[in-house]
């Protein structure tokens, strides 16, 4: 049966829980068909835009704190508290679908990425001033976006960040490392919630909402303005429709407001006229979605069903509320978790039919980060793979995988067609050149017969003599591979140990320059020394009334002396 949840998390308050909620911070919730608590997760307050959900675990940022808790789904238990350098803002997940990277917005205004398969950790410049407030990456997971309190939005290259290859600094065109490719900066306040579209071509939009009482929805890929829209107060969150024909805002008073991106007398789409682009839109203040009660809330996080005709809304007061979309009003109280609900995030339907994947992977383990320091090392070359870079993955096969495949799979996955299948089409070949498969078929007197003639011995001979000149050529080019083969092994062989012996060279060369630099200094150690000597020598000599200059001379004639020596005892 078709059923639909979604994940809310709350933040704590003072209000005295329900017994039944005691504790609780992180709910899973069925929509339809009926509304109703699946499983609950304990021990977690979260602030707006700091839950992230993969198929197998959920991440919670904890409010004001620099750790975020791990939640495993299958086990329904807390799996690991990661404890990270600064306090975090925001988080989001890359490829939701493995749960491979996540990304927590950082106070000071970086981006921290975790592979949670691998446990590596990376940490971009600080190019927001203030804390990162929101962050969201697009369907592709090849871009983030994060927008911050000083009125931003960054975008982010996701594989120029986890790339094991730096560019090199230096240049006016050049990025440094793990910098932002993209800024976006015509708000004028701080961003409060970001939305990106669902399109994962060349082309994809945008809608990010900020103080100043506007949301824009812009390209994030060139970083094009499509149209700025005035609200009448300023918007606390954002959702996109799920094939992107409006976009949902939600407000301090308790009310939602519906923003069609089509409503226009453009003959084209209007986020790419151009006439319009310049001329901001107005919206109305009359055309908001009213609460059923005063006593509400501030709408904290929005979230669309699978089929984009509900709109969920979580609220300060602890409701999570539901409004139909095609009515534009209110239609229900979903839940009520009596602590304020900062995040809610649909999850994917279940009960769908949907094609079987031959193969898939599904991440059980979560491996705690730690800083990869691979690029410090001077032995490291540029885009190689750290040795303990270690992929911690379990790979389902499906049913259909788990049945022997056929001989052409097998002949696909083989280094070299198998003899056994040279040998059947040799022989199928040979039957498709017989006298009985080139034969016609004769029509005599309304019924059908076939005349065979029978090839004779020098014919037969001649066949069998060109049959085995032809497999005497297959398992020469059959032998000549596996020559070609060995030798290729022994380059590769060859290659690495060439490489092993530079290595080594490299390593004697760098102990050489430090030991070279260490004698250098020791030798302008000895060299300040004597100058030190020498003038507090004259400046003794003056003070006895001899001749500073001439004790100076005599000191110098007695060091020559001593480095001569010492010279011939280090060439000993």
């Amino acid at each position: 049966m078709l059923s639909e949840s979604f994940i809310a998390s709350t933040l704590a308050s003072a209000k005295t829980p329900t017994a039944t909620l005691r504790d609780v911070g992180i709910c899973v919730q069925e929509l339809q068909p009926s509304p109703q608590l699946r499983s609950t997760f304990k021990k977690s307050s979260t602030s707006t835009n700091c839950l992230a959900v993969t198929p197998s675990h959920i991440f919670a940022a904890q409010a004001d704190k620099a750790v975020v808790h791990v939640y495993s789904r299958e086990k329904g238990n807390q799996e690991a508290l990661v404890p990270f350098p600064e306090r975090i803002r925001s988080i989001a997940v890359a490829d939701a679908k493995y749960g491979d990277v996540l990304i927590l917005g950082t106070e000071g205004g970086r981006l921290i990425l975790w592979e949670t398969c691998t446990g590596r950790q990376l940490a971009t410049t600080a190019s927001h001033l203030q804390p990162v407030t929101s962050i969201v990456v697009d369907p592709t997971s090849n871009f983030i976006l994060s927008g911050s309190d000083d009125a931003s939005i960054h975008v982010w290259s996701i594989p120029n960040i986890l790339s094991f290859s730096k560019p090199a600094h230096g240049g006016r065109d050049r990025h440094p490392a793990n910098a932002p490719i993209r800024t976006f900066s015509n708000h004028r306040a701080g961003i409060t919630s970001l939305a990106v579209g669902h399109s994962s071509g060349r082309h994809n939009i945008a809608v990010s909402t900020a103080k100043d009482n506007t949301a824009i929805a812009w390209d994030y890929q060139t970083g094009q303005v499509l149209r700025t829209y005035l609200l009448p107060f300023s918007a606390t969150c954002v959702a996109l429709d799920p094939v992107d024909r409006a976009f949902y805002v939600g407000y301090e008073d308790g009310s939602a407001q519906s923003v069609d991106l089509y409503r226009s007398q453009s003959s084209q789409h209007p986020l790419h006229d151009a006439s319009l682009q310049a001329t901001p839109a107005q919206v109305s203040a009359e055309d908001r979605w009213l609460p059923p009660a005063a006593d509400s809330g501030t709408v904290k996080a929005l979230t669309l069903s699978y089929d984009g005709t509900i709109l969920l809304s979580a609220h300060e007061s602890g409701k999570v509320l539901s409004w139909n979309i095609a009515r534009r009003k209110f239609t229900a109280s979903v839940a009520d978790y009596t602590h304020p609900v900062t995040n809610l995030i649909m999850l994917s339907p279940s009960g769908l039919l949907s094609s079987s994947q031959e193969l898939k992977r599904v991440t059980h383990t979560i491996v705690k980060p730690r800083i990869d320091n691979s690029f410090a090392d001077p032995a490291h070359a540029p885009g190689a793979v750290p040795a303990e870079y270690k992929f911690h993955t379990h790979v389902v096969t499906s049913s259909a995988q788990s049945r022997k495949p056929s001989p052409f799979s097998q002949a696909l996955t083989h280094a070299f067609f198998p003899e056994s299948m040279i040998e059947e089409g040799l022989a199928e070949l040979a039957a498709l050149q017989s006298p009985d498969a080139l034969n016609p078929v004769r029509v005599v007197a309304g019924t059908a017969s076939t005349d065979h003639l029978a090839p004779t011995p020098m014919e037969e001979d001649s066949r069998v003599a060109d049959l085995e000149r032809e497999l005497a050529t297959l398992q020469k080019k059959v032998a000549l591979n596996d020559t070609a083969r060995q030798a290729n092994v022994s380059e590769v062989v060859q290659l690495r140990s060439t490489v092993t012996q530079l290595q080594d060279y490299i390593n004697e060369l760098h102990e050489k320059q430090e030991a070279a630099q260490a004698d250098r200094v020791k030798r302008q150690a000895r060299k300040e020394e004597r100058e030190t000597k020498r003038r507090q020598a004259w400046l003794a000599a003056e003070k006895k009334g001899r001749n500073g200059d001439a004790a100076m001379k005599k000191m110098e004639i007695e060091e020559d002396v001593l480095t001569s020596e010492s010279d011939d005892q280090s060439d000993e």
